[in-house]
């Protein structure tokens, strides 16, 4: 994704060459368009650049703003769960992602359970070193950060399992006051899924109470300390209904507090308008939020269905990509590894095929063609 194309020009004219003679007729007219992907590059700015964020109203509708006061989008990847792929965390890969990708944010997304953060006193420590890790090179890189408390099982941030979501955001943002580069994603993807601890969150108002309820005091917290940073906040359905966040925003929502959408290309399809919410119609959702003064920022989206896999659904993702880039929606793909399935954008290990991709590209800091998924 976002590769840099004059770097890829001569290996692209090679593999075309290669391929040439085994494609119909019909296929040669067929030209990659990257125009969906590149669209909307006057707002892309680098932390240089755009300096700190903040949510300012534009015409009406409630948008992600430089330092200036002009809109900005960040549009980069975000990683897979940090306690599976470490290797991430290095510095050529933050400058192939700067550079060559020509991303302006990496999102890192630090699972709580799942073997993540809050299993014992050794995950706790070894997860905050890869944010800390994280943020460092982010700035050497010169990019924005999201710092990912990643909520998945259970459903409920409120349950015990993720008590300590208010320390670690205390400590992070003590540790990097108000660095411009920062944002905190308070919560990944609130769910209806259970456990023997929590029910989850259910897909309707009262879920997303459940949620604002968790939100408020961190983000409290975070502001009665000095913290001025973006702020991300999850909601229902796998943070798929920043409509309803809209319908009852957070306390000090006008202070850098944005929502979230999550969307699978394969399995949230496009949308003509926002006649229809529910957790079919994302794209309804978004434009019924932004039309009710909330902001949104899609901190995750893939070309796959929501499980990861099947597809890609590239011209599902163009649509989408024209939709964020006419509302100047910020977005992070799904995600650096190389794990076998679509939705990862590193190539896999595949018994005699392919060897999988380095985390690290490497002195050169490119990962090569044939690195990518496609």
């Amino acid at each position: 994704m976002f590769i840099n194309i004059k770097k890829r020009i001569l290996a692209i004219a090679m593999v075309c060459a290669m391929l040439i003679s085994s494609l119909p007729t019909t296929a040669l007219a067929t030209e990659v368009d990257y125009a969906h992907l590149v669209g909307n590059i006057a707002s892309v700015k680098k932390p240089s650049v755009g300096g700190a964020l903040q949510i300012l109203n534009k015409s009406g509708v409630m948008t992600l703003c430089d330092s200036e006061g002009n809109p900005i989008q960040l549009r980069g990847m975000s990683t897979f769960g940090l306690q599976w792929t470490p290797g991430i965390i290095n510095n050529n890969a933050f400058a192939a992602l700067a550079n060559d990708f020509d991303s302006n944010v990496i999102r890192l997304a630090m699972y709580v359970t799942e073997t993540g953060y809050g299993t014992d006193a050794a995950s706790m420590v070894a997860n905050t070193k890869y944010i800390e890790d994280g943020i460092r090179f982010a700035q050497d890189n010169d990019m924005y950060v999201i710092v990912d408390w990643h909520v998945t099982t259970p459903g409920d941030p409120n349950a015990a399992e993720y008590s300590g979501a208010k320390d670690f955001f205390a400590k992070i943002s003590a540790e990097f006051p108000n660095a411009t580069n920062i944002i905190y994603e308070l919560t990944n993807e609130p769910s209806s899924s259970s456990t023997s601890t929590s029910s989850g969150v259910t897909n309707d108002a009262a879920g997303w109470a459940m949620v604002k309820s968790y939100a408020e005091p961190i983000i409290k917290s975070l502001r009665d300390s000095g913290n001025k940073n973006l702020v991300i906040v999850g909601n229902p359905c796998w943070s798929q209904r920043p409509d309803l966040a809209a319908d009852n925003p957070v306390v000090n929502s006008a202070s850098n507090t944005i929502y979230t959408v999550h969307f699978y290309t394969g399995t949230h399809l496009p949308s003509a308008d926002n006649s229809v919410r529910d957790d079919k119609n994302v794209m309804d959702n978004v434009r019924y939020a932004l039309a009710h003064g909330g902001a949104v920022f899609a901190s995750e989206w893939g070309t796959s269905e929501s499980s990861g896999n099947n597809g890609p659904f590239l011209d599902n993702a163009n649509a989408w990509l024209d939709f964020l880039n006419k509302n100047n929606i910020s977005w992070c793909n799904w995600s650096l590894t190389n794990k076998n399935e679509t939705s990862a954008a590193f190539t896999p290990f595949v018994m005699n095929k392919t060897a999988a991709t380095d985390f690290d590209p490497g002195a050169d800091q490119v990962w090569a063609i044939q690195e990518l998924s496609i």
